[in-house]
């Protein structure tokens, strides 16, 4: 269950991806560099046309794995993490990073499409805060109350960042969830909180009523059994190109 939290992936690569398989990988920090290049290099060999596996590469910046990165793929559907990889690529992987990294672990996740947001006008930024949940065995309807609401107020109140959600699928402990916030960087962020959200509350409760995102809020609180934050730094040059 520990593990399930290092699992931090976003699908911020296309819009319409709906799977994402992702592993943790640890590098010291004496070999960071030479991984960092390798994984650069493999990247645009093998995963920056049109056709070829697409993958994106974050680093973690807070809790006890910080620094350590995200591997992930993106589909657009399950079978593809069948076939989208070749030999020739996973053997250049493996000679060029085998013994830089140790991989943690893979999971698989799928988009919940009605608790997802992304505007018109999103810009592509890196920074991401990321919310991880634990839902608790019949306390899902609460949960999700909450979760496909806040996107209706997002729609009504003009909000100017991405929001994603995922589930996973497989290789996990527990329904857990994970919400995606992106911003430019921490200062943004703290911008986004502090001008954008307001008109957020504001909305939800014109939407659903006066006191409901306070009320929805709790009720999501007490559907969970965990509740964690963790931030994310996507590394675009270790990354496919984005749309």
């Amino acid at each position: 269950m520990k593990k399930l939290i290092l699992l931090l992936c976003f699908l911020s690569y296309n819009v319409q991806s709906q799977y994402i398989q992702s592993r943790v990988l640890k590098v010291k920090p004496e070999n960071m560099a030479k991984f960092m290049s390798a994984v650069e290099t493999k990247t645009k060999m093998y995963n920056s046309k049109e056709g070829q596996a697409q993958f994106l590469t974050f680093q973690i910046l807070t809790g006890p794995d910080a620094q350590s990165f995200v591997r992930m793929q993106i589909a657009n559907n399950i079978g593809e993490f069948d076939t989208a990889v070749n030999k020739e690529e996973l053997d250049f992987w493996w000679k060029t990073t085998g013994k830089l990294h140790d991989a943690m672990g893979a999971r698989i996740w799928s988009r919940n499409v009605d608790a997802s947001f992304i505007p018109n006008d999103a810009k592509q930024v890196n920074h991401r805060r990321v919310l991880l949940y634990k839902i608790i065995p019949g306390k899902e309807k609460d949960f999700w109350n909450y979760r496909t609401r806040i996107i209706k107020a997002f729609e009504d109140s003009g909000y100017t960042q991405r929001v994603g959600t995922l589930e996973c699928q497989s290789g996990c402990d527990g329904n857990w969830v994970m919400v995606r916030y992106w911003h430019e960087n921490f200062e943004g962020e703290l911008k986004d909180n502090e001008e954008l959200y307001p008109k957020v509350v504001a909305s939800y409760n014109k939407l659903f009523g006066e006191g409901s995102m306070e009320y929805d809020t709790q009720k999501l609180r007490e559907s969970v059994s965990e509740n964690r934050v963790r931030h994310l730094k996507l590394l675009p040059n270790l990354s496919s190109p984005r749309n």
